[in-house]
C-alpha cells in the first residue's frame, strides 16, 4: 500500500468510527492493511497535528471533532508555502466566500442573525474614529458568515479569518488616505444589509459585487496618487 493510499485509508476510518472514538492500536492496523508500521506512524502524527486525532497514551488513539482554529493551522502553512500567502492574493476566495454568504443570507432571511448584520452597520454610521470603523466592517462580515446560516460557509470563515481580517487591515491602509473613505464604507454596507433585509439573493450578490469593485477602484485611486505614481491614460 502506498503512503498516500495509507493517509487516504485512515481518513475513511476517522469518517467511520465518528468523532470522539478509539481507533485500532497502530499493530492492529498495520497487519490489517498489510503496510509497515513507520509509514502508518507518519501518516498518524500527520493527523494528530493537524487535529483530526488525539492520542491519549495507554488509553489509545482518538478521532477528534476539528475546530476551525485546526484547520486553520493547515490553511495558514498550504498558503504560505504557496502563491497565495497574502491577502491580496487571496481576495478572489474571499469574494466568492462572501458573495455565496450574502446570497444564503438573503434567502434565509432570518431575522436574528440579519439584526447582527444591522448592528455592524449602525456601528460604522455611528463611528467617528477610523479604528473603530474597521473594526465594525470586520464584525459586519463576521455577522454576513452566521447569517448565511451555512455550516460550511461559517467554519472556513472562522478558519480563515486571519486573512479576513488581514485584508481589512491591508484595505484600511490603502484607502485611508481618501476622505470620502468612511462614507463609502458606509453606504456599500448598507446597500448589502437593504438586500438583505429585503430578502432579495440576487440584490444581495450584486451588492457585494459592487461592495469589493468599489474598494478595488478606490485602492487603485490611491495607488496612482501616491508621490511618484502616474495615472494611466
Amino acid at each position: 500500500m502506498s503512503d498516500d493510499n495509507l493517509l487516504d485509508r485512515l481518513l475513511e476510518l476517522v469518517d467511520e468510527v465518528g468523532p470522539d472514538q478509539r481507533i485500532p492500536s497502530e499493530r492492529d492496523l498495520a497487519e490489517r492493511w498489510g503496510c509497515s508500521r513507520t509509514a502508518l506512524r507518519d501518516r498518524l502524527r500527520m493527523l494528530e497535528a493537524m487535529g483530526a486525532l488525539e492520542r491519549k497514551g495507554a488509553g489509545g488513539t482518538y478521532t477528534r471533532v476539528m475546530k476551525p482554529q485546526d484547520v486553520a493551522v493547515a490553511l495558514r502553512t498550504g498558503l504560505h508555502a504557496s502563491a497565495l500567502s497574502s491577502a491580496t492574493a487571496f481576495q478572489s476566495v474571499r469574494v466568492a466566500l462572501e458573495r455565496e454568504a450574502a446570497r444564503l443570507a438573503a434567502t434565509v432571511g432570518k431575522p436574528v442573525p440579519i439584526a447582527h448584520v444591522e448592528e455592524a452597520v449602525l456601528r460604522m454610521e455611528a463611528a467617528t474614529d477610523p479604528d473603530e470603523l474597521y473594526a465594525a466592517d470586520l464584525e459586519f462580515h463576521t455577522a454576513l458568515f452566521q447569517a448565511s446560516g451555512d455550516a460550511a460557509l461559517i467554519f472556513l470563515s472562522e478558519a480563515v479569518g486571519d486573512l479576513i481580517a488581514q485584508s481589512v487591515t491591508e484595505r484600511r491602509a490603502r484607502m485611508r488616505t481618501l476622505s470620502s473613505d468612511a462614507e463609502v464604507l458606509r453606504s456599500l454596507h448598507r446597500n448589502i444589509l437593504d438586500a438583505l433585509k429585503s430578502g432579495s439573493p440576487g440584490e444581495a450578490m450584486n451588492a457585494m459585487d459592487e461592495h469589493f469593485a468599489r474598494i478595488d477602484r478606490a485602492g487603485e485611486l490611491v495607488e496612482v496618487t501616491k508621490p511618484g505614481s502616474s495615472a494611466l491614460p
